[in-house]
């Protein structure tokens, strides 16, 4: 058995890349609003903010 140093951690970009179209960045999801309206909103979109949302498209 040969003990080695471990490899360094793969260097994690800060920022997402700029400019990648919505469905590279990540997946997503369609909502049926009734009257024919629909809402596109990526996975992980934040539930408070979603509900708020769907709070004033409701209103109108």
């Amino acid at each position: 058995m040969e003990v080695v140093e471990a490899l360094p951690a793969p260097a994690i970009p800060a920022e997402p890349p700029v400019g990648l179209p919505a469905a590279q960045e990540g997946k997503m999801v369609m909502i049926e609003l009734g009257g024919g309206r629909r809402l596109r909103v990526e996975s992980d979109i934040d539930t408070e903010d979603l509900a708020r949302i769907l709070d004033v498209l409701e209103r109108r």
